[in-house]
């Protein structure tokens, strides 16, 4: 794209910062928002390469649900005439690559402290069960001021999707891959750890591990050859931080960090006096094979000790015999009957010590069944392995009380005594089982909140006028119907009718903050609270209201309710701006969605128990029960209430986190008819960073996850 471009009348573009495989990644300027973003566009010999728009939707799904300062903001995903495009955070400065290249060495303190940064973003990814799959450092970016964020989640997979590729090829850079990437197995979370490991290498040595004239060469000596010690190439290095390379890039992930977070752990102390004497580290045996052992004698088979014996018998009967026949007592051949009397006791002997040595084999044979609940799964296996067991079936179902991915049971069970290599069935959690949510919009409020509240959600009301649907009636929902949800996990927000109806508001001084929700929900308005500090009110009590008490409002209007932080006491400094947005207004009648609207419209007013059709919300909750877009391609909208014949009302909703408020609850509820600016009131306090985003009609329209006293 030529410079001045402006991208979808928002982002214009400044100029080309780098291109990759499948994209072309641009500077541009966010009209709307004032600011520089990167803007990564599908290059157009790819357009038409299903694959290719796969893996680029696939990148910004996957970094969309993830929050960690570490990790690349994504701020807008959209397409435009066809070519697909991801709005996101822009970095000044270089990727670790070229970082390592031109600045090293790198002091052992500053690389640990890019490391930790790198680790705390793959643990949030793998909080949220995602796996990277191409951790490298071209993927890592380094601001002026050393601070690491991480990008391209293009080739990231769920770690419950157990699969490959169909064509079992090799997905990621050879370089970093782990050896069961290379051998084409499934990728988790011991993969991104060998991955780190050999980033950490490079950070120590400014080289990769493994170098060779073909990407086979290379994957081979991933598969097969140690890696080379960090001490060889600098003996300044210490032992303990050389430690946390080798237990990263171990061949059997089994012996590698259980997590991210273990291995955070361990490179942090790498450095303290308390470790300098530590011995190097080595992996456990992969193969039992390996080891040598000493085998007990083998003893006598049961069926040969049996004959052994009936044949002396029939031999004893012989000799008595022979001697009646010749009138010879046996009394008169005592060496004979002596030695007949000792071949006997004999077999005996043998007999008995065959059985001993039998039992003896059998009891060092048998190994208990350990007790594994609770465990991880690849924690689990390795126990396993201790005990001299093996690892039989795995799989899975849903359980409320162990965590995902962790053991719920065994077969056999634990404690059972069982042989050697006997293989052990793990029953794995995963996770609690789902509720499928639908559409409630034009439902009764009461009984669908009362239903899910059984269910286990928190549910939670916010109130609109609406001169189409009755009061107590839904009007809109953030999330989008067929989801599926964990109850005690997730909270849930219905936007609900007030009808058309003037309230005289109470006085709220001295009222609890759940008091004054309680009331607001009664009369069907919406609180917007703020702090203040107050010598009169105690802590958590209300200071003030706007408008005040005696004022009429229509209901599904705001009031602003300013709560006590107690009195004013030495703190650390707060600092208290303005960011001040501009939110478009969409009116249906100029858009696709005026034929949805009008026919919902349409279908209500004839039939008023009719359900609004799914396709009419798309909001969907991520796991931290706040609002997330949805990455479908539908515009969709959850504002029923348009008539063929005026503009549609736009129901905004704001979510704003700063010192005193999250994302667990809107900050601002508006119903527009235009372009509307609204200001922003944040305050931070030292290392804070705020936030905002606000929802249009069900769909993230704006959004900032970088909001600071300086970038305002």
């Amino acid at each position: 794209m030529r410079k001045g471009f402006v991208l979808n009348g928002r982002y214009q573009i400044i100029k080309r910062l780098g291109e990759g495989g499948m994209a072309d990644v641009y500077l541009a300027k966010d009209l709307i928002l004032d600011r520089l973003v990167a803007v990564k566009v599908l290059r157009l010999d790819f357009r038409d390469d299903k694959k290719a728009q796969e893996r680029f939707r696939h990148e910004a799904m996957a970094a969309t649900a993830l929050d960690n300062p570490h990790i690349v903001g994504i701020y807008d995903v959209d397409e435009m005439d066809g070519m697909q495009y991801i709005a996101m955070e822009y970095i000044d400065g270089e990727d670790l690559k070229y970082y390592i290249k031109n600045h090293f060495p790198i002091p052992y303190a500053q690389v640990i402290d890019i490391l930790e940064q790198i680790l705390s973003a793959v643990h949030e990814a793998h909080r949220h069960n995602i796996i990277h799959r191409d951790l490298k450092p071209k993927n890592v970016l380094i601001d002026k001021n050393g601070y690491a964020k991480i990008t391209d989640f293009g080739i990231s997979k769920a770690e419950s999707e157990n699969t490959m590729t169909q064509t079992r090829s090799i997905v990621g850079s050879i370089h970093y891959l782990s050896p069961e990437q290379i051998k084409g197995q499934v990728a988790n979370q011991q993969s991104d750890i060998y991955s780190l490991g050999i980033i950490l290498y490079e950070m120590l040595t400014g080289k990769v591990p493994f170098n060779g004239e073909t990407a086979v060469s290379i994957a081979i000596k991933h598969s097969q050859t140690p890696i080379p010690s960090v001490r060889d190439f600098d003996p300044r290095i210490p032992q303990a931080l050389e430690n946390v390379v080798l237990k990263a890039t171990t061949k059997d992930p089994r012996n590698r960090y259980d997590t991210v977070a273990q291995m955070a752990d361990d490179l942090r102390t790498s450095l303290d006096q308390s470790r300098a004497n530590e011995a190097k580290f080595t992996s456990e045996l992969d193969d039992d094979a390996e080891q040598t052992r000493v085998m007990p004698f083998a003893p006598l088979r049961p069926e040969l000790v049996e004959a052994a014996a009936k044949a002396n018998d029939e031999s004893a009967k012989d000799d008595v015999k022979d001697t009646e026949n010749r009138n010879v007592s046996p009394k008169k051949k005592p060496g004979k009957y002596k030695r007949k009397v000792a071949l006997t006791i004999l077999v005996v002997i043998l007999v008995l010590s065959g059985l001993t040595m039998v039992l003896l084999a059998r009891i060092g044979s048998k190994a208990s069944v350990p007790n594994l609940t609770n465990l991880t799964r690849q924690t689990a296996i390795k126990r396993l392995a201790q005990n001299d067991l093996a690892v039989g079936k795995i799989t899975y179902e849903a359980n409320d009380e162990v965590e995902k991915n962790n053991v719920v049971k065994t077969n056999p069970q634990a404690g059972r005594s069982v042989r050697k290599k006997t293989k052990v069935n793990l029953t794995v959690s995963s996770g609690p089982k789902l509720i499928k949510l639908e559409n409630y919009v034009g439902q009764d409020y009461k009984v669908i909140a009362n239903k899910l509240s059984i269910l286990g959600f928190t549910v939670k009301r916010r109130n609109a006028s609406s001169s189409t649907f009755k009061a107590g009636k839904i009007l809109q929902q953030d999330f989008k119907p067929g989801q599926k949800a964990v109850p005690k996990n997730k909270v849930i927000t219905f936007i609900v009718s007030t009808g058309v109806k003037q309230i005289t508001l109470e006085n709220l001084t001295g009222m609890s903050k759940e008091q004054v929700i309680s009331y607001m929900n009664e009369q069907g308005i919406n609180p917007v609270f703020d702090y203040v500090y107050s010598n009169i009110q105690d802590k958590g009590k209300v200071v003030k209201q706007s408008p005040g008490a005696g004022q009429t409002i229509q209901q599904g209007s705001s009031v602003v309710v300013y709560l006590s932080r107690g009195k004013q006491k030495t703190q650390k400094a707060i600092t208290s701006f303005n960011v001040r947005i501009k939110i478009p207004f969409e009116d249906a009648t100029t858009t696709g969605q005026n034929k949805t609207t009008n026919t919902a419209y349409s279908q209500r007013k004839a039939n008023p128990s009719l359900a609004v059709s799914s396709d009419s919300v798309s909001s969907e909750a991520n796991s931290s029960s706040e609002i997330s877009s949805s990455s479908s391609d539908e515009d969709s909208t959850a504002d029923a209430d348009s008539s063929p014949t005026k503009p549609t009302e736009n129901i905004v909703l704001i979510y704003l986190k700063d010192h005193d408020h999250t994302f667990a609850s809107v900050y601002k509820q508006m119903v527009i008819t235009k372009d509307t600016n609204v200001i922003l009131p944040f305050k931070l306090g030292d290392n804070e960073v705020g936030k905002y985003k606000v929802i249009r009609n069900g769909k993230v329209i704006l959004r900032e996850n970088n909001v600071t006293a300086d970038s305002n």
